[in-house]
């Protein structure tokens, strides 16, 4: 096999969408040519970084690579479909519309949702374009923001969100329920009371807000903020997601739900 030929086959051979001798031949070039080589894990790392990928789906790799081409650790992130959700899902999009025949083989829903997404890759493409990032210093600390809104909110509004969904997640580390309880609707104090854990972080641990969304209000009334952190002990190497649902109450603002991605 050519390399023109090598390359028009990568997305095929990574979806095990060959024949066992064409994958033979294709696995022998990979460990001749650098530059397909380079193709290959490239394309190995876009498909990496969609959302659940890594217990879905298992590219195929019948080749030895050579030590300058190992592939980097999947990741990703899933909550409601929303405001700020629609933004990342548009990220995702345009990395799996790049290997068509990998984004068929995505298991349901996330197929459905790539399909629809498909139709649309123009203007998401465009809206990808429009996302801006800034750093700020918010509850402080110096944190990259992400603006994703559609409409921006008051300044007293999106700080009032971001500064709690930061206060939340500091008394998380510091393991203090009560305070937890007091920042919560009664829905989220129902849930820590029975689930106490699930809340609880590292205590001790140094925490760095890597980066942090604008806040975003949904149609019902809630406020939604997504935070990217990473910690001195579980998460030295990586990063973790905290997905807020904030409710106004009066002249409060609580914490209605939190939820965690990787």
């Amino acid at each position: 096999m050519n390399c023109s030929d090598v390359r028009d086959a990568l997305e095929s051979y990574i979806a095990d969408d060959l024949t066992d001798a064409e994958s033979a031949r294709l696995a022998t070039h990979l460990t001749e040519c650098d530059e397909c080589a380079a193709e290959y894990e490239h394309t190995r790392e876009v498909v990496s970084r969609l959302t659940g990928l890594a217990d879905a789906f298992v590219p195929r790799e019948r080749y030895v690579p050579r030590p300058a081409y190992v592939p980097r650790p999947a990741g990703g992130w899933g909550w409601r479909i929303a405001a700020i959700a629609a933004s990342v899902i548009a990220i995702l999009a345009v990395g799996a519309m790049s290997v068509p025949a990998i984004a068929r083989q995505l298991p349901l829903p996330v197929a459905r949702e790539i399909d629809a997404l498909e139709s649309q890759n123009d203007s998401l493409r465009e809206r990808v374009d429009e996302l801006t990032v800034r750093l700020e210093t918010i509850g402080g600390a110096e944190v990259a923001i992400v603006d994703t809104a559609e409409g921006d909110l008051s300044a007293e509004e999106n700080s009032a969100v971001q500064l709690l969904a930061m206060a939340f997640i500091r008394a998380q580390y510091a393991g203090d329920l009560d305070a937890l309880a007091g920042m919560g609707t009664d829905r989220l104090r129902a849930d820590l009371a029975t689930h106490p854990d699930d809340y609880l972080r590292a205590q001790g641990a140094d925490v760095v807000f890597a980066q942090m969304t604008e806040a975003v209000l949904a149609e019902d009334g809630t406020y939604l903020v997504f935070v990217r952190l990473s910690d001195s002990v579980e998460w030295t190497d990586s990063q973790y997601q905290e997905n807020f649902e904030i409710k106004r109450v009066g002249d409060r603002y609580l914490v209605d739900f939190m939820g965690m991605d990787a």
